[in-house]
């Protein structure tokens, strides 16, 4: 087996093609410098840890790709999560919206549009994998790791936004990962910190969580990642996580569903695999599903004890070279498919495709933004009286997200729609402050179906004396803890682009027109 500059490659060489690592900091350290010199390690993912500028972004590509091929001969795949909304590791204020703003919308043009100019921005900075499209079907009102970042609860809208999702971004050259295989969006527990368990029967696996896999599958996606949950219904045993299954990698993934693509691990440090098989044995182990990918993001040491313990089951005859040599024919293949062409990184060229960026992320917000209710007409406001911002800080649901809520990011883009805007940060309904009768009140919504005392602030708000509208920014499963409330908008996430698509619909210059993909309990209207 030979690299891209005709080096054959030995058996180190080609398990480190399989890793896929993570590394603190804006520049190679020292420990990651180590893995790519003496273990081979051939790829690397970016976390918001990684990422300052666009101009950093490109050096760092830059110098990882140059440090990559002088000691393997093959270029790496350059991996981050960006998924748009909440989980976005560049936030330069071109974030896509949400998936679930996108499900709202039910658009698959606007999907397509969205994958490729999310993938011209990352191919210019030399990220060649994106990390995208989440095709979990997100039904369980309480999951706390999936939520806004699944298009919604049909099969069929998250298959078909799934995949235009995808070939927009393989359009642009860089290759779509669809997550998380066989399904996450109805479990009510979150595998970075435990291992969940999916108890359906095969039966409603196959009509509800395998299907947009499928559809993605058949539209031609490049990769597929797996997920640490456990099926009993269809893997090994019952306690055994997804990602390490042959009945669920190999056997329904590969043979049944016939994908030939690239089968790439969550990461294997999350507490899923770490506390049950451990990340060094669980990476042993995922090679022998099926798996071609291993994604070690963290710490130094536990990548470089996984790397020694792939090679150690090769020597010692655990894992045939066979499974190691098709693993590497893959990742080569599409290497050679999306890597050939690229150009070098450069802020300059990822500049030229920002507006592109912007553009499709205040159409996809236009066409997305929900206005759940509106029983008293109470839209729209005026600009002519002030408008009082009651919300608090909400932390990361998940390890996955990004970044915490701050209410004052929606008052400076509603002072930008010409609002005259008063902040109030509150804890609990106790520290209310008291407005006059017909006073202008917006409250952010954001936690509420976890914290009974931020539900609370809006049902103490809510009153007819004042001119009310509770904004949903983040997850609409919320408006389970404020049935009763009197006007509702939900935005899915608070990117720039769906802040600037709220203030027009808070002017009445646009209309809402987006529909909630998921079914709220408890809700009707």
């Amino acid at each position: 087996m030979l690299t891209a500059d005709g080096r054959e490659m030995d058996l180190a060489t080609k398990v480190g093609q399989l890793f896929v690592v993570g590394f603190d900091g804006t520049e190679p350290t020292d420990d990651l410098r180590t893995l790519i010199t003496d273990r081979q390690c051939g790829n690397v993912v970016y976390f918001s840890r990684n990422i300052e500028t666009p101009a950093q972004v490109a050096t760092l590509t830059d110098r990882l790709r140059g440090l990559v091929l002088e000691e393997t001969g093959v270029p790496p795949f350059v991996m981050a999560d960006q998924e748009g909304g909440v989980v976005a590791r560049l936030g330069w204020g071109t974030t896509l919206p949400s998936q679930m703003c996108l499900g709202a919308s039910a658009d698959p043009d606007l999907a397509r549009a969205g994958g490729e100019a999310v993938a011209a921005e990352l191919a210019a900075l030399g990220i060649n994998v994106n990390l995208a499209p989440v095709l979990d079907v997100n039904n369980n009102p309480r999951n706390p790791v999936i939520g806004v970042r699944s298009f919604g609860e049909d099969p069929d809208l998250v298959g078909d936004l799934g995949a235009e999702l995808a070939m927009g971004m393989q359009s642009n050259g860089v290759v779509a990962c669809g997550k998380h295989f066989p399904g996450h969006g109805d479990t009510s527990t979150d595998s970075h910190h435990e291992l969940p368990v999916v108890e359906h029967d095969r039966e409603r696996l196959e009509a509800v969580e395998f299907a947009p896999f499928r559809r993605a599958i058949d539209a031609g996606i490049d990769a597929i990642m797996t997920t640490h949950v456990s099926f009993p219904a269809i893997a090994d045993s019952p306690s055994t996580p997804a990602t390490v299954s042959p009945a669920v990698q190999r056997r329904l993934l590969r043979d049944e569903l016939g994908f030939d693509g690239l089968v790439v691990t969550d990461g294997m440090e999350m507490r899923a695999i770490a506390e049950t098989v451990g990340t060094p044995e669980g990476c042993v182990r995922a090679l022998e599903a099926g798996c071609d990918l291993l994604l070690v993001c963290h710490t130094p040491e536990t990548q470089a004890d996984a790397i020694d313990a792939v090679i150690d089951a090769v020597e010692a005859g655990r894992l045939d070279e066979a499974t190691i040599d098709a693993a590497v024919e893959r990742i080569l293949r599409f290497k050679r498919r999306r890597l050939s062409a690229s150009s070098p990184p450069s802020a300059g060229r990822w500049a030229e495709t920002a507006d592109r960026s912007r553009e499709v992320g205040r159409a996809i917000a236009a066409r997305g933004i929900t206005l759940v209710r509106d029983r008293n007409d109470t839209l729209p406001l005026t600009t002519e009286r002030p408008l009082h911002l009651v919300g608090s800080s909400g932390g990361r649901t998940s390890p996955a997200e990004d970044d915490d809520f701050e209410p004052t990011l929606l008052a400076d883009s509603l002072g930008a729609a010409g609002f005259d805007v008063t902040c109030h940060e509150i804890a609990d309904r106790l520290e209310l402050p008291s407005f006059e009768a017909g006073s202008q009140v917006l409250a952010t919504v954001d936690g509420a179906m976890a914290d009974d005392s931020r539900a609370a602030v809006i049902r103490t708000l809510d009153d007819r004396r004042r001119r009310f509208v509770a904004v949903v920014v983040r997850n609409p499963y919320d408006l389970s803890a404020v049935p009763d409330v009197s006007t509702a908008v939900s935005t899915y996430d608070y990117t720039r682009a769906t802040r600037t698509a709220l203030g027009a619909v808070l002017r009445g210059e646009a209309t809402a027109t987006g529909r909630l993909p998921v079914t709220v309990p408890e809700f009707a209207d």
